[in-house]
């Protein structure tokens, strides 16, 4: 098993841990006002580089981007009754009888659960980022899929992590 090690000014040590099939980096962030697992996946270790970090971390320092694409995302979501967020949704209503169907702070609640960056999958419409976003970690997330040359998809169906 190959280290790769580097630094980045979100992560400070950075060490890939795989070989030429691929590599892994796994750790906590706090994003979206919330501490998740963060995971990165990197097909190619051998062409991760400097570089590569450095554009990863521009990513993580400009999630504000990346946080409004997926609220966006499930504000249009909402629209459709049958959408995994409606779902969601309804699920979050029925839990405590005193909530109302009050949408702007359903999704206040909504925090990723986790995110994982697919670095270099290879061929287009691949995702690229990808978080289960929930109101409770008892509760089954809804998937953002952040797909390379499409923008953010919603998988139809919930499911568990």
């Amino acid at each position: 098993m190959d280290r790769i090690a580097m630094e980045s000014r979100v992560f400070g040590p950075v060490e890939l841990v795989g070989g030429p099939g691929g590599a892994v980096f796994e750790t906590t962030t706090e994003l979206s006002g919330a501490t998740v697992p963060f995971r990165l996946e990197v097909d190619d270790p051998s062409r991760f580089d400097e570089r590569q970090l450095a554009q990863l971390d521009a990513i993580l320092l400009g999630w504000e981007r990346i946080d409004t694409m997926a609220h966006d995302a499930l504000v249009a979501a909402l629209d459709d009754p049958d959408s995994a967020p409606s779902a969601l949704l309804r699920e979050w209503v029925e839990e405590a009888e005193s909530r109302e169907s009050d949408t702007r702070r359903f999704l206040a609640e909504l925090k990723p659960q986790s995110v994982t960056m697919l670095w270099d999958a290879p061929g287009p419409h691949q995702d690229r980022i990808v978080m289960p976003y929930s109101y409770s970690l008892s509760a089954n997330p809804v998937f953002l899929r952040f797909r390379d040359r499409i923008g953010v998809e919603i998988d139809p169906v919930r499911r568990a992590t």
